[in-house]
């Protein structure tokens, strides 16, 4: 069966409306809010890249203990799953700067209402 006959096969009514929907809403998504999609970029990069680069370190150092003595494996191994651990610590505080959810400005004054606040206090002393 070739790619075509395949592709004929899977065009059905249902892959038609999931299609058709998913581009409707990343087209909405796009439209309402194109900066979202450079954070979400962002945090996808350093999600792929970063953990990748310590599971790949994970890996060799784990080839590495293999061809050493035990008693260096037991030195080596906590060291390596304390810094593992705030590596990890650290790319996820990381990636969470990049949460869209943390830049609304609903909870926050504005500056003018410091500014007022602050020249009230002044010029009512109690």
């Amino acid at each position: 069966m070739t790619w075509w006959e395949r592709f004929k096969k899977w065009l059905n009514i249902d892959h038609i409306v999931d299609l058709a929907v998913d581009l409707a809403l990343i087209l909405f998504d796009v439209i309402t809010s194109p900066i979202l999609i450079v954070m979400r970029l962002l945090r996808w990069s350093i999600g792929k890249y970063m953990l990748d680069g310590v599971k790949n370190k994970i890996k060799k150092l784990i080839h590495w203990l293999q061809t050493k003595p035990w008693w260096i494996s037991v030195i080596v191994a906590p060291i390596a799953l304390i810094v593992t651990f705030y590596t990890l610590v650290a790319l996820w505080l990381a990636s969470a700067v990049f949460d869209p959810q943390l830049w609304t400005e609903d909870e926050l004054p504005s500056d003018d209402v410091i500014i007022q606040e602050h020249l009230k206090t002044i010029d009512n002393p109690e």
